[in-house]
């Protein structure tokens, strides 16, 4: 009922007829399951003391400290999302799951220390991330983590020039050869 209200906008009275209830009935159920989800914790928890952790975290393993502090707190079923718009290099599909997103991670914190990538904490969206940096001061990628219960859900990553352009100069440090 709930979702034929909200979603796709029905009536009481179009709800209570698909489904054999009463209009009042149909509001009384619709009332207690939009409490019920206005009263639910919300996806992403974003507090602060659990980002300054993992941004403290994935900082010190970027710069070559504990990489496994940092991939300690993944999630059983995190996600890391990737965007290089093609231009950028980046993976190209979602990476699920604990070990396939730390071996990730831990290939990709190796690559900024070689090209001596830097890093900063910042707000993305609301939510704990980095910028990060060349040797030149130039912006290389934003990173936004999602957390919940103390736990990396996601990472999302930009090295897409273009969509990172507004930031300041861009290097050409992640962006595909054959570009």
């Amino acid at each position: 009922m709930f979702l034929l209200r909200e979603v796709f906008g029905y009536g009481y009275d179009e709800i209570a007829r698909t489904v054999g209830k009463s209009e009042p009935n149909c509001r009384q159920i619709f009332g207690r399951a939009r409490r019920r989800i206005d009263e639910g914790r919300p996806r992403f928890e974003a507090s602060r003391r659990a980002g300054a952790e993992l941004t403290d975290r994935f900082l010190a393993a970027v710069g070559g400290g504990d990489i496994e502090g940092f991939i300690g707190l993944l999630a059983p079923d995190v996600a890391f999302y990737g965007d290089g718009g093609g231009k950028g290099q980046a993976i190209p599909a979602p990476v699920y799951g604990r070990e396939r997103v730390a071996r990730l991670m831990r290939g990709l914190i190796r690559r900024a220390q070689q090209l001596g990538v830097s890093a900063r904490p910042v707000q993305v969206n609301g939510q704990p991330g980095v910028i990060s940096f060349d040797r030149d001061g130039r912006l290389v990628a934003v990173m936004a983590f999602d957390l919940l219960d103390g736990q990396l859900l996601a990472i999302r990553s930009v090295v897409n020039p273009d969509k990172l352009r507004h930031l300041g100069e861009t290097s050409e440090a992640f962006v595909r050869g054959d570009r």
